[in-house]
C-alpha cells in the first residue's frame, strides 16, 4: 500500500477569515495512486467551492481554504490508494 507523510494543518487554532494550505505527499507506492480528502469522514468533493484541492504531481495533493470559517473545523483525512491497498493520514483543524 502507499505511504503518506504525516502532516499538520496549523500550529494552533486558526482565526476566521485566515487561509490555510495542507500538502498530502505520498512517499512510496506504485502508480497510479488515487489521492482523496475527507473532512470528518465525509469526502470533500472537487466541486466544493470553499475548499480547493489541487493535484500538483501524481503523488502530491494540496488542500487549501481561502477563508476559514467554523464549518471547516474538524479532522481532515488524506487517503491514498493503489492496486496494493489504501492508507491514510489525518490532522485536525481548530477554528477560533
Amino acid at each position: 500500500a502507499p505511504q503518506i507523510a504525516p502532516f499538520t494543518i496549523a500550529e494552533g487554532p486558526v482565526n476566521w477569515g485566515e487561509s490555510i494550505s495542507v500538502t498530502c505527499s505520498v512517499l512510496k507506492g506504485d502508480l497510479p495512486i488515487e489521492i482523496t480528502w475527507a473532512l470528518n469522514s465525509e469526502p470533500i468533493r472537487r466541486d466544493r467551492g470553499d475548499i480547493n484541492i489541487v493535484a500538483t504531481t501524481r503523488k502530491n495533493s494540496i488542500l487549501s481554504i481561502d477563508s476559514v470559517s467554523a464549518s471547516h473545523a474538524g479532522e481532515y483525512t488524506c487517503s491514498a490508494s493503489n492496486a496494493a491497498g489504501a492508507t491514510s493520514q489525518s490532522a485536525t483543524l481548530a477554528v477560533n
